[in-house]
């Protein structure tokens, strides 16, 4: 029988959700090492909502966390029982040249026609921008193969885990075992169920039992370039503040994609509600007209 704790959840069904079982196995993975992300007072962190059609936020709630009642299935780290607000960071000191703009790590990550096999079209999204104005702690998930020389930044983390560890020798072989098992869960590309999502969501859930906000981990549709969090709704509510909301209109055309500008509004401390306002300034919004133009090679920018 199997008794190394990596090969059971290897060997599990999830298409069964054996939710019981896979919280029992990843009590037997002992003593391993982690890395600890804290993002600091004054961070940003942004986030992005695509609209359905004729669709206009009104409220900082409809731009934060899915509300539970609405919760109902696994995620990349969190589950039906644990919402959680998903959001994009650019690390502090980054390469020259590295992507450096969360707007595009949350197209990545919240567009549907982005991410749709299809030909052309338009898609109305909404972003968000959040401060920290507490510190937030979070486990970095950030060892595996594919992601570690794809960013200075997870190189950078990769490198201090493994410094960390030969100051630790005797919890190196199940530290790397475990998290780079773990690390290939948070970086699963392939995933048309949501109980793929069972390791990564519950082991979120186990990073939370033990008092941090959530988790740090590479995108996976920004092929590591770009980095997510999970923050749990606690830390939301008291470490963090909405303070400007827009919509675009996201253009596509193959492979190529065209942002343009559309609406805009600065969101006061303690407001709970805003009005989107139209950007007419053609320094910020082109409009549908030039943005095909552009997607067309009839303009060049």
């Amino acid at each position: 029988m199997e008794t190394n704790p990596i090969s059971k959840l290897k060997n599990l069904n999830l298409s069964k959700y054996p939710v019981d079982e896979i919280n029992s196995i990843m009590k037997e993975f002992g003593k391993f090492g982690v890395v600890v992300m804290t993002l600091h007072e004054g961070k940003s962190i942004i986030r992005a909502r695509p609209n359905e059609p004729n669709e206009t936020f009104k409220a900082v709630s409809e731009l934060s966390y899915k509300p539970a009642k609405f919760n109902t299935t696994f995620q990349r780290a969190s589950t039906p029982n644990t919402t959680m607000f998903y959001g994009c960071v650019v690390p502090e000191n980054i390469a020259e040249g590295e992507l450096d703009n969360a707007r595009v790590t949350s197209i990545f990550e919240a567009s549907k026609l982005y991410r749709q096999e299809i030909e052309s079209g338009e898609e109305k999204v909404t972003f968000s921008r959040w401060i920290v104005t507490k510190d937030i702690p979070l486990i970095a998930i950030v060892y595996h193969k594919d992601f570690i020389n794809n960013s200075s930044h997870t190189n950078e983390l990769h490198t201090a885990y493994q410094a960390f560890l030969k100051d630790n020798p005797n919890d190196i072989a199940n530290s790397n075992t475990v998290t780079e098992y773990l690390a290939s869960e948070f970086a699963k590309k392939e995933t048309p169920h949501d109980y793929d999502y069972l390791i990564s969501a519950l082991f979120t859930e186990v990073v939370l039992s033990q008092g941090f906000a959530g988790v740090y981990y590479p995108s996976v549709r920004a092929e590591g370039k770009g980095f997510n969090v999970a923050i749990h709704p606690d830390f939301v509510n008291s470490n963090m503040k909405a303070i400007v909301s827009g919509e675009c209109s996201l253009y596509k055309k193959a492979k190529h994609i065209v942002l343009d500008n559309d609406t805009i509004t600065e969101i006061a401390e303690g407001e709970i509600e805003f009005i989107m306002q139209p950007i007419t300034d053609p320094r910020f919004h082109s409009g549908r007209e030039i943005c095909n133009k552009i997607l067309n090679g009839e303009i060049i920018i």
